[in-house]
């Protein structure tokens, strides 16, 4: 209840108590954690404060304890000088001497060296003591830590603490004292391991780096009495580690010999003394090594981290049974920083260290260890940069001797090397960012690649790997070790003699492959082989087992396959002659047909998918698939190199052999871009440059946009699948694309009036009897500023050229013998008929530009030197002519050597002995017989010259410098058998068909033929040689004036046609078309098409108009009327007067 006192609103209240002291909730809460963090700081500052005073007045009393007990020491020793050895006094001595010694102190170490004088005139008691009494053993341990220090000291005493090691170290010098051998061996196995323990190892690497004089070069001699001790010293706990390998204090011993001696960086000291003769060293336990190798691969005890080297102190330490021995902080402190146990400098140092101890691994079986081993250290070599390739020193201290068995078999004409043009990437750079390494590590890498190579440790590798063929950790790391020399150098096949020795041993080639085989058998889809072919990048445990041995296999049994002629291929004799039972064929080829065939069918679908992975597209793959392509992009890159290589050279040999089934190398699937054939750019251009596989999608500069719209992944896939595996493209799909590019480039040359027989055009009148000395004087380059002058003053403006532009429209008159122009208007037919005949006279070997071989085909003469001092600008000529009638879609029947046209089509233009049999059979099987010849080569009387006859002189030339007096052997012959081959197929023609494809290049990019194969490019050239399909041609033929499919007279021109032979049928195309093959896409592709009009007049003979395709046909309704017409008129050979 309240009262009413007749106020009825509240008067304001007024405080005169000042400002309040109440807060809201944050405050207080702020408030609050900032005077707690306050007393924290305050209780961790007391904290803090009591630590330093308590490790402060440790620190004193410490000092003044070890006064005192070096007073006490000094003393007693006094004292007891006479009597030192007896026990109580050596107790009381070595008790205060182990607690006081500090290498700081300059008196500890005479009290050191006084205390061991005494020791070393008895010895005795203090090792027998030391071999039974756990106590004993540590004082023993602690004064031979102590006198190890002493050693590193400068200006101190050497000679009595290393007698004091050696007296207690030495197997010799205890066992003269402990006859027990299994007491010895206990006793110094406790030493050694305290050593150990307290950096023993670390210590005599820095006193040997310190006390030894410098060296220029490797020496067997030590350098100074203290260099051939501490030698000793290391030698000592690895020779009593070698007695009980089981131990694990023997591995302990090895692995920090490892960490502590090997892997670190090579001092002057331990590069060209320690390693050297450790390598010499009988008692060296190499084999104790690898044990210790392996445990380390295995258990991944030791890693690139300072954890792993901790725990490694610390079973050393539990394992010793001396607790409390090794101070935590020096644990630390030696551990701080993190080493890498499988270095470069391991790799070195194992390379050296074996040099005689191979033997022992075929005893003990630790070969598989030993190239595991290897493999793991192997990718260090990515670190270095490929500039390093062209130093042509390599600082290599081994002088291999050895003759290179295998020389003569490496001698391949480096164009057989897979190069790239698509596939570059950076050779500066090394191939993984491990940051830059110091000239030190450099040059061991590259000095461990090249004692990898030496002919002695190749050939145990090869020979003792026979029985471990199939073992699959010995292929893993054979193949990581070739796949990283492959990374570092591309021509690595070419140039290390580890990895052409294995391409030379088929059974390891085969084991690679069905290794390759059954893992993808085994797991089904998920096969990183698999998922590569469809495209999708495999997780990085598959990529790390699965690419090195793809790569590695290809590009052995790419290197190899150049060496096997078709017969060894194919597997069938080498000769059928009478001596055929004298010759011993040894098979080096390591495939059936039927697993070729298969194989080439898995490299193809690999190839594809690798070309998808190689340009990603933007929703096709997720942003962890692009990270770990672009991290690894070298070894993608050359992945995909070596797989393309070695399809290529699988499909070269299906060209000449057959083996594969009909459609086996074609992929419908295929998504090319035809209908856009100007979206391919395919010769060597500022927009081809961009194309890099495996790279990240990057921004576009000015520049590039200058140079034409950036390219999609559909076109970056088709250009590198043309460009590299083309043979996937069905061959009229491919000649589409020709054929669209030709398109463009008429539009852009000709201008669109060319389809109305107007624009630029070349006039040129030549006599039918000196058709090719007109056209060659009239259209060679010096007459190319008066062949201008009949062009149009356009083409004067716009085509300035130096000679004529032979993409331009021609436009031909024809003199007859009497010396009268031709009738007849050039529309085109004119100039097909001059163009083909002007092939053929060219071509006639009577004119002696080209030869035939015993099958009659064309190639060019290698004595038309001796004819035309000019010939250069005659094949320059012809090369022009055939690019034309290439351009124009003419076919010539110009039947042309298959060496000659892998010479046109190759990317190289250089040919290899297995295409001599398209030049000289006879002398192909010769050389086949040389090669497989079973007895003295030497005895044939061959030396390395070959004769040349021309024009009835014969011609000595000599196939190297000194060939005349250098004799054909057993070692050479192979080298002598490319030689000729070479000479014959490239060194005689050389000059010529460089201006030949010069010529051919002026009118049609020689980019575009090598879509081609050889075979093709003679299709493309002649056509097929197979039977007009009248079919065809009666369903594209169209008709005129009165004429109908259903014409009398129609029909019986189709009745008399089927009644022609194979030869008269081509005689009428020829009359129609002026060419006597049919179109290669069929005659939907006759432009214009095969056209029959109504001649009227029955007296007349047929005529045609080959500028249009068109014959006038007379009426004829008679079918035997209608024959005895049209033979006549398509055998007559009359020119344009019967039009």
């Amino acid at each position: 209840m309240f009262g009413f006192d007749g106020e009825y609103r509240r008067r304001p209240v007024q405080s005169l108590g000042g400002a309040s002291h109440t807060c809201d909730r944050d405050t207080a809460i702020r408030r609050a954690a900032l005077e707690r963090q306050k007393r924290n700081e305050l209780r961790q500052k007391a904290n803090g404060a009591v630590v330093l005073q308590s490790y402060a007045r440790s620190f004193i009393h410490r000092q003044r304890r070890k006064r005192a007990e070096r007073e006490a020491f000094d003393t007693y020793l006094q004292l007891h000088r006479d009597r030192v050895n007896e026990d109580e006094n050596m107790c009381f001595l070595l008790r205060r001497l182990s607690f006081f010694y500090s290498s700081r102190e300059a008196l500890d170490s005479g009290r050191l060296i006084e205390i061991c004088q005494q020791i070393l005139r008895n010895p005795s008691r203090l090792l027998q003591h030391s071999a039974h009494d756990p106590i004993w053993m540590l004082r023993v341990c602690k004064l031979l830590d102590a006198c190890l220090l002493e050693l590193t000291l400068p200006q101190s005493a050497q000679a009595i603490p290393l007698r004091m090691l050696e007296t207690f170290t030495t197997v010799s010098a205890v066992e003269r004292y402990v006859e027990d051998e299994t007491l010895l061996y206990k006793y110094l196995e406790r030493v050694f391991g305290f050593l150990i323990a307290r950096n023993y190892f670390v210590r005599l690497r820095q006193l040997l780096d310190e006390k030894c004089p410098p060296l220029d070069g490797e020496t067997l001699q030590a350098p100074s009495l203290m260099a051939e001790a501490v030698l000793q010293l290391l030698l000592r706990p690895l020779t009593v580690a070698k007695r009980n390998t089981a131990s694990e204090l023997s591995q302990l011993f090895c692995q920090k010999f490892i960490t502590e001696i090997l892997a670190t960086s090579h001092t002057d000291p331990i590069r060209y003394f320690v390693l050297p003769n450790l390598a010499e060293c009988v008692e060296f336990p190499f084999a104790l090594l690898m044990q210790s190798l392996h445990f380390l691969l295995e258990s991944k005890a030791v890693s690139r981290s300072a954890a792993e080297s901790t725990e490694l102190d610390e079973e050393m330490n539990r394992s010793f049974l001396f607790h409390g021995v090794m101070q935590t902080s020096e644990v630390k402190q030696s551990n701080s920083q993190p080493r890498e146990v499988f270095s470069s400098f391991l790799l070195n140092s194992l390379l050296v260290l074996d040099r005689k101890q191979l033997a022992t691994l075929e005893q003990s079986n630790l070969l598989i260890v030993y190239v595991r081993v290897i493999a793991e250290m192997m990718p260090n070599i990515l670190q270095l940069s490929k500039s390093t390739l062209r130093n042509q020193a390599t600082p290599h201290r081994h002088t291999d001797s050895d003759e290179d068995d295998d020389s003569d078999e490496s001698d391949e004409d480096d164009d057989d090397q897979p190069t790239s043009r698509t596939l570059d990437y950076d050779m500066e750079q090394p191939c993984r960012p491990f940051g830059e390494l110091n000239s030190k590590e450099r040059n061991c890498l590259l000095e461990s690649i090249a004692i990898l190579n030496e002919t002695q440790r190749v050939d145990f590798i090869i020979q003792q790997m026979e029985p471990h063929i199939e073992h699959t950790q010995l292929i893993y790391a054979l193949c990581e070790i070739c796949h990283n020399l492959m990374i570092y150098n591309k021509h690595a096949v070419y140039e290390y003699k580890l990895l052409y020795t294995l391409a030379f041993t088929p059974k390891f080639v085969r084991a690679v492959w069905f290794k390759l085989a059954a893992e993808s058998t085994q797991l089904g889809f998920s096969a990183p082989l698999t998922l590569i072919s469809k495209g999708v990048v495999p997780k990085q445990q598959g990529v790390d087992r699965t690419i090195p041995l793809l790569a590695t296999f290809c590009m052995l049994f790419g290197r190899l396959l150049p060496t096997l002629h078709d017969v060894e291929f194919v597997e069938q004799k080498l000769l059928v002659t009478p001596l055929q039972a004298a010759i011993q064929h040894v098979r080096l080829m390591p495939f059936s047909i039927a697993e070729i065939v298969q194989m080439s069918k898995t490299l193809k679908d690999i190839s594809l998918g690798l070309v998808e992975l190689a340009f990603r597209t933007v929703l096709g793959h997720t942003d962890a698939d692009g990270k770990k392509l672009r991290q690894q992009k070298q070894i993608w890159a050359n992945l995909l190199n070596v797989v393309v290589f070695v399809l290529n050279q699988i499909h070269t040999r299906d060209l000449r052999l057959g083996f594969c089934p009909e459609g086996h190398w074609t992929v419908s699937r295929l998504d090319l871009p035809l209908d856009r054939p100007t979206d391919l750019p395919l010769t060597h251009s500022s927009r081809m440059r961009g194309i890099r596989p495996f790279q990240p999608i990057r921004d576009f500069t000015r520049e590039d946009f200058e140079n034409g719209p950036p390219m999609s992944t559909k076109q970056k896939r088709s250009i590198t699948i043309l460009r590299e595996i083309p043979f996937v493209v069905a061959f009229n799909k491919r000649v589409s694309i020709l054929q669209g590019l030709v398109a463009a480039n008429k539009m852009r040359i000709q201008g669109h009036q060319q389809a109305f027989l107007q624009g630029p055009s070349i006039k040129i009148t030549v006599r039918r009897s000196h058709l090719y000395e007109d056209a060659y004087d009239k259209l060679r380059p010096e007459n190319g500023t008066v062949m201008h002058i009949f062009c149009s003053t356009i083409l004067l403006t716009l085509f300035p050229l130096a000679e004529p532009d032979l993409r331009l429209k021609f436009r031909v008159q024809f003199v007859s013998s009497l010396g009268l122009d031709e009738a007849g208007i050039d529309g085109g037919g004119v100039f097909r008929e001059f163009l083909s005949e002007l092939i053929k006279t060219a071509f006639d070997p009577n004119r002696g530009f080209f030869m035939v071989t015993t099958d009659n085909k064309l190639y060019p003469n290698p004595n038309v030197a001796d004819l035309f001092g000019d010939f250069e600008k005659h094949y320059y000529f012809i090369g022009r002519i055939v690019g034309k009638a290439i351009y124009e879609n003419l076919l010539v029947e110009l039947p042309l050597a298959e060496f000659f046209l892998t010479k046109l089509a190759g990317k190289y233009s250089d040919v290899d002995i297995h295409q001599l049999a398209s030049l000289d059979p006879e002398l192909y099987r010769n050389l086949l017989y040389l090669k497989d010849y079973t007895g003295d080569v030497s005895e044939l009387n061959l030396d390395f010259t070959v004769a040349s006859s021309s024009l009835g002189q014969t011609q000595i030339v000599e196939l190297k410098p000194q060939g005349q007096s250098t004799p054909v052997t057993n070692s050479n012959r192979i080298e002598y058998l490319q030689l000729i081959a070479n000479y014959k197929l490239n060194v005689q023609i050389k000059s010529h068909c460089k201006a030949f494809r010069k010529g051919l290049s002026n009118v049609l990019p020689i980019e575009w033929l090598y879509m081609f194969s050889n075979k093709e490019l003679q299709i493309l050239i002649s056509g097929a040689e197979i039977p007009i399909d009248l079919e065809d041609l009666k369903k594209h033929c169209k008709y005129g004036g009165e004429y109908t499919p259903e014409h009398p007279s129609i029909v019986a021109f189709w009745t008399a046609v089927e009644g022609f032979d194979d030869l008269q049928r081509r005689q009428l195309l020829k009359f129609v078309t002026s060419c006597s093959r049919p179109p290669l896409l069929g005659f939907k592709d006759l432009d214009p098409p095969f056209f029959i009009q109504n001649a009227g007049d029955m007296e007349r003979l047929p005529t045609a108009s080959t500028c249009t395709n068109l014959l006038k046909l007379p009426p004829f309704n008679s079918v035997d009327q209608m024959r005895e017409k049209l033979l006549y008129a398509i055998q007559s050979g009359v020119g344009f007067e019967l039009s």
